[in-house]
């Protein structure tokens, strides 16, 4: 029987039936697809896949791969089947058997997050997926690894890939359509390229673990109007967001950059370096649909970053490919007003009047808020459900679409983020 490399350390991956095939993004241009063909970032591309980057030889498909599958073994699925409750009604042995249900749930769940968070990196990372069709597919699916591996050879580099190509990168996190977060999607098939990958080196190298946090470096809290101020050494961050009910909960996370790529920064001066702002769930009025949410925070100055997503237990960390904006002492930015019901997650940067209170202090003092100056290209350590890049660079100052980040390997320091929130990055 042929054997399917470990996935750095996880549970070998196996085929699940799947219920609806995904049907993703052609690589013939950025056309906006429906609802059937939008981009799911939660599962793995139906059918006999394999990766592709023309130009590239075997040994930079094996890498690129076993560097995708390190930073998906840092991913986790939540565990939200509601399985202690069924196990207390049932004694004992009720618990004993839902906790063996609970572990295969939990297994297929992590399997199907796996495969997905392969194809996301590689996908940010220059690759395209390749479909083939099913009578090819099943002849390669059919070999040894070893057999598989070299029948790979002529396919992974062509510029003109055997197949169609159904996936590129396109900067897809932007888009409203695209599914951002929620339970791991349906596993078709398990891609060619990493049932391709030999077991060895399987088990990814330790991250580093830094020191915890200090009490002093908690996130802050929202600033109610009358604590609105610029003081000496902080700044004043406003984000707004915007949305229908179905968005209530949804949460956008705001990290600060660090000395280094793998140092946090509260590790040298002690202060926050994360805030969170979630979209209420609950209307203005009773009946109103409509949800709105303006806060400000007083945070250190340096580089904050929108580094992540969530609803719930899930979060979609902007990983690969983050964008941010510098904060300097003494001064008070807008991030923009994001509509998490809009057509794209880009805000709008258009600066409010009324973002202060008439009556807070930093008003009074006639404070003014500038426009955050949004730029791409920052990274960090992956973790939460779900792992991808984000680029909110003004469409106005690009000249091109979104490029894909460079490719990096497994050793590239990265950006450790930490909260004690229970459904935050931890």
């Amino acid at each position: 029987m042929k054997r399917i490399a470990a996935v750095v350390g996880l549970v070998a991956l196996v085929a699940e039936p799947a219920q609806a095939q995904l049907v993703t993004r052609a690589a013939v241009g950025p056309a906006v697809p429906d609802v059937e063909n939008r981009i799911d970032l939660t599962r793995s591309s139906a059918g006999y896949t394999y990766f592709n980057r023309a130009g590239a030889d075997l040994a930079q498909h094996d890498a690129a791969v076993s560097a995708c599958m390190v930073e998906a073994s840092r991913m986790r699925q939540p565990d939200d089947n509601g399985a202690a409750g069924a196990a207390a009604a049932g004694g004992l042995l009720g618990a004993l058997v839902v906790g063996v249900m609970q572990g295969a749930m939990n297994g297929m769940h992590e399997r199907r997050g796996v495969a997905a968070n392969v194809e996301n990196c590689m996908v940010v990372n220059g690759w395209r997926v390749v479909r083939l069709d099913e009578t090819e597919g099943k002849a390669l699916d059919a070999l040894e690894q070893a057999e598989l591996h070299a029948a790979l050879a002529e396919h992974v580099g062509a510029a003109q890939p055997k197949g169609e190509v159904i996936r590129v990168y396109d900067n897809d996190a932007v888009r409203g359509e695209t599914v951002l977060i929620g339970r791991s999607g349906d596993l078709d098939k398990v891609s060619l390229s990493l049932q391709a990958q030999p077991p060895e080196g399987a088990t990814p190298p330790p991250g580093r673990k830094g020191p915890q946090a200090p009490r002093t470096a908690r996130p802050p809290r929202a600033l109610k109007a009358e604590e609105v101020a610029v003081t000496a050494g902080d700044a004043l961050i406003t984000v707004r967001l915007t949305g229908m009910a179905e968005q209530g909960g949804r949460t956008l996370f705001f990290t600060r950059q660090g000395p280094a790529p793998d140092i946090q920064p509260w590790e040298q001066d002690g202060r926050p370096a994360l805030f969170a702002v979630a979209l209420p769930t609950r209307g203005a009025v009773r009946g109103d649909r409509t949800r709105a949410m303006t806060q400000t925070f007083s945070v250190p100055p340096g580089r904050w970053r929108l580094s992540a997503v969530n609803v719930g237990q899930y979060i979609t960390h902007f990983c690969l490919g983050n964008s941010g904006f510098e904060v300097r002492d003494g001064e008070a930015v807008y991030t923009g007003a994001f509509d998490l019901s809009g057509e794209q997650l880009r805000p709008d940067m258009t600066v409010r009047d009324d973002l202060l209170a008439p009556a807070s202090p930093a008003a009074v003092a006639g404070v003014r808020h500038r426009a955050a100056q949004w730029s791409y290209g920052d990274k960090e350590q992956c973790q939460g459900a779900y792992l991808y890049a984000l680029d909110l660079t003004p469409q106005t100052e690009k000249a091109v679409e979104a490029a894909a980040p460079e490719v990096t390997g497994a050793d590239t320091p990265v950006v450790v983020v930490e909260t004690t929130a229970s459904s935050t990055l931890q």
